[in-house]
């Protein structure tokens, strides 16, 4: 039975220096998200001195609802190995849109919160510095305060087969829902703006129009301003604006009015 028992040992600890750092279902909930830890707080994976950051692109500052978007998570650092895991919440942090796997990833939903979370099928070695996963995530029809943010996480290891030895980066990014717009041509006939060329202030006629309420977005639908009009001939500051293309979004009585101009 001893002579077993010291044939056993070293076989448990070789598949447990294995499996330390190549999970292909590594634990949920893990992402730094409203509730959440990572696994560096958890004591999982920590003493590591690696210097790293993660970035989200694929994924616009608005994004239109029901739309798929093809993302890339970068994970840049002096670690030799590396993993992940995402989410995506919406304002009363619950579950926001839908996520597909891509190459050397996998999609699994935490029955406890129904948050669904990305993350590596299994673990990559750092090449140049960096390394990358790719998924897509599908807008929501509606959100809870009509925005996603997405929390993520990477890992950064020695890849020693154990826990010592690493560090955990985490980042986070939230995008805008855009919302359908009811344009009213009768009510942009009624509503003047001057010039469409401007550097410090625009000026608008209401003729007799009360109430008017303008919110200001720029080329990428990001609100930036908005306001309550008042009197018949109302300007709005625009000095401190950086120029480009802007929309202002005049509302009345459930109707909305769009008028463009540019920034110079």
């Amino acid at each position: 039975m001893r002579h077993n028992r010291l044939l056993i040992l070293p076989l448990l600890a070789a598949l447990w220096a294995a499996f330390a750092f190549n999970p292909s279902n590594p634990p949920l909930s893990r992402t730094g998200a409203p509730g959440e830890e990572t696994c560096g707080i958890a004591g999982c994976h920590n003493g590591g001195n690696f210097t790293g950051s993660i970035a989200l692109t694929g994924i616009p500052d608005t994004v239109t609802p029901d739309q798929s978007y093809t993302a890339t998570l970068t994970f840049t650092s002096n670690a030799v190995a590396a993993g992940f895991q995402m989410t995506a919440l919406d304002g009363a942090n619950t579950k926001s849109g839908a996520l597909t796997a891509g190459t050397g990833t996998n999609v699994a939903t935490n029955n406890q919160n129904g948050r669904q979370y990305v993350r590596q099928s299994a673990k990559k070695v750092l090449s140049g510095g960096a390394t990358s996963w790719s998924f897509t995530w599908k807008a929501p029809s509606t959100a809870s305060g009509n925005k996603t943010t997405f929390y993520y996480v990477a890992l950064g290891a020695n890849n020693t087969g154990n826990d010592n030895g690493d560090k955990h980066f985490t980042g986070n990014k939230t995008v805008t829902l855009k919302t359908t717009v009811n344009t009213s041509e009768e009510l942009a006939g009624k509503i003047k703006l001057f010039p469409t060329l401007a550097s410090s202030v625009l000026t608008l006629e209401l003729g007799d129009l009360d109430g008017v309420q303008a919110q200001l977005f720029d080329a990428q639908g990001k609100l930036v301003r908005q306001q309550a009009l008042q009197g018949r001939t109302p300007q709005i500051d625009i000095s401190t604006l950086a120029t480009g293309q802007y929309f202002l979004h005049l509302q009345h009585e459930g109707r909305t009015a769009v008028k463009r101009f540019q920034k110079v």
